[in-house]
């Protein structure tokens, strides 16, 4: 019995310092993920700076908004209803679109984009091949109109451009309340839609219709 006493204190030293082993390295355990708590802490600290941030600058970003009135230049003859107007009605917005609509059909010329709307109430289908539409600004100046496709290249045009550009041409066919919506483009410095007075369309065979400018309230579209 004298002998089992030595080996029952050397079993319970053993246990003793297993205990304390593990009792370390479950305190190393703790203190590492406390440690990595109070890094990540700190890090969504600076990324966020929720105490003395500054305020960013404001971005810049154009918004189309209209005005309480537009103006364009429309025209009801002998069954076509005609419409030129701007691509867009808000002025802060529409040069921008032009421009990149611009650069998207790759024409190379300066110069604005219209959008020139046409509409057919007449009883039989109506064949439109429009060889010249020609525009006056409210200081006399006259504009060509250009068509699409006599000035982009479809080349270089993105494949947005190339869809506009196909959407745009200016020889179709009607049906009685068809319509059809194309883009046109003057070359150079031109006006918006609102500052032209007058304008005219020649159809094939010579038939003539003239636009006049009048003015829209935007809650009437």
């Amino acid at each position: 019995m004298a002998d089992a006493e030595p080996e029952t204190d050397s079993t319970f030293e053993q246990s003793r310092r297993e205990a304390r082993r593990a009792q370390w390295a479950l305190n190393i355990l703790v203190g590492m993920s406390a440690l990595a708590g109070a890094i990540f802490f700190a890090y969504v600290l600076y990324t966020v700076k929720p105490f003395g941030a500054k305020t960013p600058e404001p971005i810049d970003v154009p918004v189309s908004s209209a005005g309480p009135r537009i103006g364009l230049l429309i025209a009801e003859d002998a069954g076509l209803e005609i419409t030129l107007r701007d691509i867009d009605d808000a002025p802060s917005y529409r040069e921008q679109l032009s421009e990149t609509m611009r650069r998207d059909l790759g024409i190379s010329q300066p110069g604005r984009l219209y959008l020139l709307i046409v509409r057919s109430t007449a009883d039989e289908p109506v064949v439109i091949a429009a060889p010249k539409l020609s525009v006056a600004g409210k200081d006399g100046a006259r504009h060509q109109v250009r068509w699409l496709s006599d000035v982009a290249d479809a080349g270089s045009a993105s494949g947005t451009g190339k869809l506009r550009l196909t959407q745009s041409a200016h020889e179709f066919t009607l049906a009685k309340g068809e319509s059809r919506q194309l883009f046109v483009f003057i070359e150079g410095t031109a006006p918006s839609a609102e500052d032209f007075a007058a304008g005219e369309l020649e159809l094939a065979g010579g038939r003539r219709v003239a636009l006049s400018h009048t003015e829209i309230k935007v809650a009437d579209q």
